[in-house]
């Protein structure tokens, strides 16, 4: 195994291990905060995404009546220009309702931004299934 792969792995596992840890309380509501949305963004692109995503233009912490967060995706048609912008609930069931969001959000980041695809619930996006359990995640619609 290469040095690089070891180094790899280890974050990994580490990663996993705080995830375990902070997410233990499942009975414990979340409430969702810019700096854990930075914090966990930031891990989530190392782990995930090889540290290939560009952050999101802007962020916003607000209700979302169906589904628990959103890419959503505004088009400047005068610029030619797009830009993303993440949508997260105010409070989530638990800790882990929160990251399995915000990481399943990233996907369609990296889908539409690295990928240049459409950000479906697609092959491609499901192609991240194995990496998100790896993280003790679920990857799901």
């Amino acid at each position: 195994m290469s040095t690089k792969r070891k180094i790899e792995d280890d974050y990994i596992i580490k990663v996993k291990k705080r995830i375990l840890k902070e997410t233990k309380d499942t009975e414990k509501k979340y409430v969702t905060t810019y700096k854990e949305i930075k914090k966990y963004f930031k891990i989530f692109n190392k782990s995930l995404f090889k540290e290939k995503l560009n952050t999101f233009n802007d962020v916003k912490i607000k209700r979302i009546i169906q589904g628990s967060g959103q890419c959503v995706e505004y088009l400047s048609y005068r610029k030619g220009t797009s830009f993303f912008v993440l949508e997260m609930m105010p409070k989530y069931k638990n800790k882990l309702e929160f990251l399995n969001t915000l990481a399943h959000e990233m996907v369609h980041l990296w889908q539409q931004t690295v990928m240049k695809d459409t950000g479906n619930h697609n092959r491609l996006f499901f192609s991240f299934k194995s990496k998100f359990k790896k993280l003790n995640l679920h990857l799901s619609y």
